[in-house]
């Protein structure tokens, strides 16, 4: 059985049912409540049950997961347990203990979410005036204590101002990596996302000033083939052969795909275990045989098929429809005779 020899390496929570901001490109919930969540018991158990068949990583994301009441006795559990445990928040909230908890078992990484060096901007895009001093004081407060630290920026468009003040702005703060994530045609980003507002001459030309005039430690979240070779080393790449996420009341999903995509999610923790779903998910198991072999267009030719997948298989069902669709801006950039030779598989 196929998913016999392809282990389970990570999982991604989202212990809330809920967020605290009103976010204008969310693609979970925009700050509604999801409903139900599971216990801290049951997130142990499952967290459990995860490590006995092979998890090493965890990521407590959302939603917000610092929302959830009991966020800081399931961080301990996660970093007692796992060797790597991460987290992404809009750091607005400060639970107590947090902190305390933060130093006991130091997290592998925490990405905190600042969308503009402009408070007001900021806030706008993030629906709550207020956000973004609690949001800078958070990662101030990582840098003093000398939690490993990222912040990401979500764009839509390429103007490259608000980047050069965010790169200045992060600076400031002293965390050592900026993650600029494009907006992406799902949930709320559907009006609003990068890929409809740019075209590939203009976004080509963004990423060549991003390499051009930003220090290295900015890291755009764009596919492997568009990036220069001097950048190859900082980028990210999606576990999705790997991985599991789990929403917050225990439908198992890809990462959080499925609060938007139903047909992304199967089984519910805990009246299907860890090991079942793993094993017998018709989308993890779809994904373990489609990816990246059976990967379409461009991306089925590219050198960096193995390590990228196609970048992100929850962008390529909304552009293109299957979880075996080309990554968006690739394609274009090969239909547009743009796509690096280079990157080409010899034939």
């Amino acid at each position: 059985m196929i998913s016999d020899t392809i282990p389970l390496g990570a999982v991604y929570i989202n212990p809330a049912g809920g967020c605290n901001l009103q976010c204008r490109h969310c693609w979970v919930n925009r700050g509604a409540s999801t409903g139900d969540a599971l216990t801290i018991d049951q997130w142990k158990e499952l967290l459990t049950q995860a490590k006995e068949i092979g998890c090493s990583y965890v990521k407590l994301t959302g939603g917000e997961p610092l929302l959830y009441a009991d966020i800081v006795p399931l961080y301990r559990f996660a970093s007692q347990s796992f060797a790597k445990v991460a987290i992404e928040t809009n750091g607005t909230l400060e639970p107590e203990g947090l902190w305390s908890a933060l130093l006991e078992n130091r997290p592998y990484h925490v990405s905190v979410s600042i969308d503009s060096a402009e408070p007001v901007v900021h806030d706008e895009f993030r629906g709550r005036k207020g956000a973004w001093s609690s949001t800078v004081s958070f990662a101030e407060k990582l840098v003093e204590h000398g939690i490993n630290s990222q912040i990401i920026m979500c764009v839509s468009n390429t103007d490259p101002k608000p980047i050069r003040d965010m790169v200045r702005l992060v600076e400031r703060i002293g965390s050592p990596t900026l993650k600029i994530n494009l907006i992406t045609p799902s949930g709320g980003g559907k009006n609003s996302n990068f890929f409809q507002n740019t075209s590939i001459e203009e976004t080509l030309s963004f990423f060549a000033w991003i390499d051009r005039e930003t220090p290295k430690w900015v890291q755009p979240s764009i596919p492997a083939a568009l990036l220069p070779l001097n950048r190859l080393s900082s980028l990210g790449y999606c576990p999705v052969r790997n991985l599991m996420g789990v929403l917050p009341d225990g439908t198992f999903s890809l990462c959080g795909v499925a609060f938007s995509r139903k047909e992304m999610a199967w089984g519910r923790f805990p009246g299907t275990s860890v090991r079942e779903a793993w094993t017998n998910s018709p989308i993890y198991k779809s994904i373990r045989y489609s990816v990246p072999d059976r990967i379409e267009g461009v991306c089925g030719l590219c050198i960096h098929k193995k390590s990228c997948k196609g970048r992100c298989i929850a962008d390529n069902m909304e552009t293109g429809g299957t979880i075996t669709s080309p990554d968006i801006l690739c394609q274009r950039a090969f239909e547009a005779g743009l796509f690096p030779a280079t990157r080409l598989i010899k034939q």
